[in-house]
């Protein structure tokens, strides 16, 4: 054990100490998205990342630590660039329904391992204690959630907004609970449900359901759809 131990922090010597943190973390996702928060041990996940426990410690004081960087690092992914590109875009009917869209064809066309192991390590949070979740959902209920409201907002005010009596509040939760539902069905490589068609044709039939949903007039959906894509 000590032969082992002194193996991995003289490997880890090689790195920087930004260099390292990197390493881990991309290292243990893989083992965070099957075995989830409660269900990794420490040592598993120094073995991932082929360093002693007391070398992870100095990285990250606790597995809550590194969890948390972990959740962060897909934030560098190309899919989160353009995530906050669109919230940078202007509330309008426009981009409420680039916004819908985009959420819709990233767990149906993209095929990015990122969006995988997200699902993966959703569905196991969800099913244990949330953690992950409720980290991942701090970003997207500060910023996300409001540009919903305020692209609702903006809708109403052009006329193009129906009164369906639903709280304008959970709309964009109701979506995006949507989407998991899709990115969980669609996770096996044999997807759970056959939906005979075409994942071009999944995203445009999903992303009208939840345009409906969210309170858009059909007319709306029709003028915006096309032009926004």
């Amino acid at each position: 054990m000590r032969l082992q131990t002194h193996q991995y922090t003289k490997g880890a010597a090689r790195l920087s100490s930004r260099e390292r943190r990197q390493a881990i973390v991309e290292a243990v996702k893989g083992v965070f998205a099957s075995k989830g928060f409660d269900g990794t041990t420490t040592r598993e996940l120094a073995q991932a990342a082929e360093v002693s426990e007391a070398l992870l410690y100095k990285h990250f004081p606790s597995k809550k630590s590194l969890y948390a960087a972990t959740v962060g690092a897909y934030a560098a992914d190309p899919m989160w660039l353009e995530y906050h590109r669109i919230l940078e875009m202007e509330p309008s009917t426009s981009t409420l329904v680039v916004m819908v869209h985009f959420l819709i064809s990233q767990v149906v066309e993209s095929g990015s391992e990122q969006v995988e192991a997200m699902g993966r390590m959703a569905a196991r949070s969800l099913l244990e204690d949330g953690e992950f979740m409720r980290v991942a959902f701090r970003e997207f209920n500060e910023a996300w959630v409001a540009k919903f409201e305020a692209c609702l907002r903006a809708a109403e005010e052009a006329g193009e907004l129906a009164e369906t009596g639903q709280r304008r509040d959970l709309r964009a939760w109701f979506v995006h609970h949507l989407v998991l539902a899709l990115m969980l069905y669609l996770n096996p490589r044999v997807s759970a449900i056959n939906y005979q068609a075409s994942r071009k044709t999944l995203v445009e039939q999903a992303a009208r359901f939840a345009l409906l949903g969210a309170g858009l007039k059909e007319k709306a959906i029709r003028r915006h759809y096309k032009k926004a894509l």
